[in-house]
């Protein structure tokens, strides 16, 4: 039985894990503008898309509504960004812990991406990423 179970866990291919640069690339490629799931100080996750910075900070736009700004200045924000491949089984996954603070504008991105306006970046946060793993999913 013990053989069995064995022989069972070797069949399956595990997951590739990242380091925080290879997670930074990652979301970095092959467009800075992306979609993420971001948990302020702990609440649920609400769906946001972000501007991913060189060293992975991100820049996320509020347009003129300082909603967002109230409620994640000054707090701790969990990351999660997924992409699965179309066509071939497989993609990746990465997490990421920052704290979150108003966006200034000279942090503004230009160019500007190509879904927004200057208006969009009018105020925002900046998620200061203290670290991302991730994994890749090498079935």
């Amino acid at each position: 039985m013990a053989a069995n179970r064995l022989e069972a866990t070797t069949h399956a291919e595990p997951a590739k894990t990242l380091t925080h640069g290879e997670c930074v690339r990652l979301i970095r490629s092959p467009v800075r503008y992306r979609p993420v799931l971001a948990a302020i100080d702990g609440q649920e996750p609400v769906p946001l898309s972000c501007f991913v910075l060189d060293d992975g900070d991100l820049l996320v736009p509020a347009g003129r509504d300082r909603t967002l700004i109230r409620r994640a200045s000054g707090r701790p924000v969990a990351i999660t960004v997924t992409e699965r491949n179309l066509h071939a089984p497989g993609g990746w996954t990465v997490t990421g812990i920052g704290l979150a603070r108003p966006l200034v504008a000279a942090e503004r991105p230009d160019p500007l991406p190509r879904a927004t306006t200057r208006e969009d970046f009018d105020t925002g946060l900046r998620v200061v990423i203290a670290r991302f793993t991730g994994a890749t999913d090498v079935r």
